[in-house]
């Protein structure tokens, strides 16, 4: 199905659900901010869409016409201003002035892992809407409730699936959209698991960006996980990671406690004494490029180091990747870039001798059937050997089938919980429809 063909007539804002469509040469605003750092907010705007008007026009033109797309967004700022001097959702709000200095058919934009709080949100989708009426703009989210602070109409929803257009309805066509999601897939089969005591709690628990320390990725987290029980968490790496010994990199508030007692985790070598452990196919990492542009990938601990040290800019919007089949060197025994065999080997080291807490993130990511099902066993054993888990994803269908509950995050916040028999590709279906989560 064509893309644009697949879209109503007369469609200004729509939602994408279930992945984000193939649409080449079709501008793409993700996660990762695409500004040059060291230029100015007219330059960002205008970069790639003025080569027409040649070398020697003059730059009281250039700078007009940014200041037109700039108003369109309703960004209020000088086109000669440094792009650094503004914050994360401004930055990205000249991302999507510069889309439409394209003068493209249809913008995409890929929000489902922005981290935006709610204030930040409100600012960003107000953008969005302007930016509607002039090109139709497809938002790919996580739940319709993720686009509750648009300040304008969906006016329809694409589903995708297996990474392609299922179809498309209104936001108002609940059952068709579950149908579009969900429907004719064989569901995964229920998990009955003994639970044991309560293991691990996290009582309004935050964790902040690694450098701009104000701002939060997770903010008033809480949630208690009992031994041999398996909980599934939705797009809250952040949160895994702050657990596991602070190694997001950023500043962790609230409490945590092991055993019904409080604890300190806030290295990674206290996390390992208290034997909560954290594993990961597919860890993340920040881009940065250090002196010299030497393109380097570096956790979110070692961000912030270099942060402190000066050897990077602190002003820039870092924003984490999926790096892909790699341990965290922490843990014992684990080298860089292991194979998928190795990973497995210390999974069963967990199943033999269990940690009080396993923290274990994509774990099915890039693997084929057969590694899936042996993945999926290990996972089982560690549980069965009476750890508390918590099971990590950006596609919440891999904690189908092994989680007892699953939390989703939405913006800054885990905002909902699925549970008993809800935890199906189904319950999914209905919890990305819903409209009334609060972030």
């Amino acid at each position: 199905m064509h893309l644009v063909g697949s879209l109503p007539d007369g469609a200004r804002l729509v939602a994408v659900l279930g992945g984000v469509p193939e649409a080449p040469g079709m501008p793409l605003i993700g996660v990762e901010s695409l500004t040059i750092p060291f230029s100015t907010v007219g330059d960002n705007v205008l970069l790639g869409s003025e080569s027409a008007s040649g070398f020697f026009t003059r730059r009281r033109v250039l700078e007009r016409r940014a200041r037109e797309l700039l108003d369109v967004v309703g960004l209020p700022v000088a086109p000669s201003t440094p792009i650094l001097d503004l914050d994360a959702v401004d930055q990205r709000v000249v991302e999507l002035a510069r889309a439409l200095a394209r003068r493209t058919d249809v913008i995409l934009v890929d929000d489902r892992l922005t981290l935006f709080h709610a204030d930040e949100a409100a600012r960003w989708y107000a953008a969005v809407a302007r930016a509607a009426a002039v090109t139709p703009i497809l938002v790919a989210v996580q739940s319709l409730a993720d686009l509750r602070d648009v300040p304008a109409p969906i006016d329809a929803v694409l589903v995708m699936r297996d990474g392609v257009v299922a179809g498309v309805a209104t936001p108002q066509e609940s059952a068709r959209l579950l149908d579009l999601l969900a429907g004719g897939v064989d569901e995964p089969a229920p998990v009955e698991r003994v639970f044991g005591p309560v293991v691990l709690e996290l009582e309004s628990v935050t964790v902040t960006h690694p450098i701009q320390r104000r701002r939060p990725v997770v903010e008033g987290a809480t949630l208690a996980v009992r031994s041999g029980e398996i909980v599934g968490l939705a797009g809250a790496e952040s949160l895994v990671l702050g657990v596991f010994g602070a190694s997001s990199g950023g500043e962790v508030s609230g409490e945590i406690r092991l055993d019904g007692q409080p604890v300190d985790l806030s290295s990674v070598a206290k996390a390992i004494a208290a034997r909560v452990l954290f594993i990961s196919e597919h860890p993340p990492a920040y881009d940065v490029g250090l002196i010299g542009g030497i393109p380097t990938s570096v956790s979110g601990e070692s961000l912030a180091r270099l942060a402190r040290t000066g050897l990077i800019d602190p002003r820039r919007t870092y924003i984490p990747r999926r790096a892909p089949s790699m341990l965290l060197e922490a843990l014992p025994g684990a080298r860089s870039r292991p194979s998928t065999g190795d990973m497995n080997e210390v999974l069963a080291g967990w199943a033999a001798t269990p940690p009080r807490v396993a923290l274990i993130t994509e774990p099915f990511s890039g693997l084929g059937p057969a590694e899936r099902d042996e993945r999926r066993s290990l996972i089982e054993a560690i549980a069965a050997a009476g750890t508390a888990v918590l099971l990590e994803a950006v596609d919440p269908t891999q904690l189908l089938g092994l989680s007892n509950r699953i939390l989703a995050q939405h913006g800054t916040r885990l905002a909902t919980e699925l549970s008993g028999g809800d935890v199906t590709l189904r319950g999914l279906a209905a919890l990305s429809i819903r409209t009334d989560i609060q972030r």
